[in-house]
C-alpha cells in the first residue's frame, strides 16, 4: 500500500490544477485503475511519472509542497525511495531553472516513448495467433503453446505469435495488458527483451548478464533481477519485436 499522505497531496493538486481524473491519465497514456490507485492509496507512481505529475499540475517546489508546511505535519507524507529521489534532485540542481530543465527532459524523454509506441501501430493488421495465458511482467505465468487465438492485430511481417503482458515490471516499454508481438528463436542475445518460461513460469524480460552471469531482467527498478541457474531447465520461446 501506498503512503495515504502523497496520495492526498497528489489528489488536492490536481483538483487544484482543474484537471479530471481522465484528463491526466489520457494525457499519460495509462488505464484508469492505475491512474486512480495513486490517489485512493492502493500504489504509488514511479519516480518519472511522479515528477511528470508535479510538472503536470504546475508544483515547481516539490520538496515544499510534499514535504514541507503544506504537508501532514510530524512525518514526510513521501515514501523513503520518493523522499530520496526528490532530496536528491534538489541537491543536484539547487535552483528553479535547472530544476525545471529536469522536468523538461522528463517530459521529452517521456513524449519519445510515446512517439515510439505510436510507430508500433504502423504496422499493417495481420491475423497473428494469441496466447490465451499471459506471461508476466512481474511474477510468472505458466502458458502452454496450443492455448492461442487467432486475432488480428498490427504487427510486424516477421511476427510469429503475440502474447498479453500481465504487470508493471517492463514498463515503460510494454505496458500491463499490452500484446507484443514475437519471433519464435531458441535463445535471445543480451540486452534483448524475450519471453521466457523458466522454472514452469513464463516471463516477459530482458535477458542481461551481471558479474558474467544470466538474468531476467526488468525495466522497472522495483523489481530486482531474477538469476537464472543454468542447472535448471530455462526455454526461450521468442524475441519481442519492438
Amino acid at each position: 500500500m501506498a503512503n495515504k499522505n502523497i496520495s492526498g497531496r497528489l489528489k488536492q493538486a490536481r483538483l487544484s490544477s482543474g484537471f479530471s481524473q481522465k484528463d491526466v491519465y489520457e494525457k499519460l497514456n495509462i488505464k484508469q485503475s492505475r491512474f486512480s490507485s495513486w490517489e485512493t492509496g492502493g500504489a504509488e507512481p514511479e519516480i518519472r511519472i511522479f515528477l511528470e505529475l508535479c510538472r503536470i499540475y504546475g508544483i515547481d517546489d516539490i520538496y515544499s509542497y510534499f514535504c514541507g508546511t503544506g504537508a501532514a505535519r510530524g512525518k514526510s507524507p513521501l515514501s523513503a525511495d520518493l523522499a530520496l529521489a526528490v532530496n536528491k534532485l534538489k541537491e543536484l540542481y539547487g535552483n528553479d531553472s535547472a530544476f525545471r530543465r529536469v522536468l523538461n527532459c522528463l517530459d521529452f524523454e517521456y513524449e519519445e516513448h510515446l512517439t515510439q509506441k505510436a510507430r508500433r501501430l504502423e504496422f499493417g493488421t495481420i491475423p497473428v495467433p494469441v496466447y490465451r495465458q499471459p506471461a508476466a511482467a512481474g511474477l510468472g505465468n505458466y502458458i502452454t503453446d496450443d492455448d492461442v487465438e487467432i486475432m488480428s492485430i498490427a504487427a510486424p511481417p516477421d511476427t510469429d505469435a503475440g502474447i498479453r503482458i500481465s504487470g508493471d515490471s517492463m514498463e515503460p516499454e510494454i505496458c500491463d495488458g499490452e500484446i507484443v508481438c514475437i519471433k519464435y528463436m531458441p535463445y535471445v542475445s543480451p540486452g534483448d527483451i524475450g519471453i521466457f518460461v523458466y522454472r514452469g513460469e513464463a516471463y516477459c524480460k530482458k535477458l542481461d548478464m551481471i558479474n558474467g552471469k544470466p538474468y531476467l531482467v526488468s525495466i522497472n527498478p522495483k523489481y530486482l533481477p531474477i538469476p537464472i541457474n543454468e542447472s535448471e531447465d530455462i526455454r526461450t520461446v521468442g524475441k519481442v519485436l519492438l
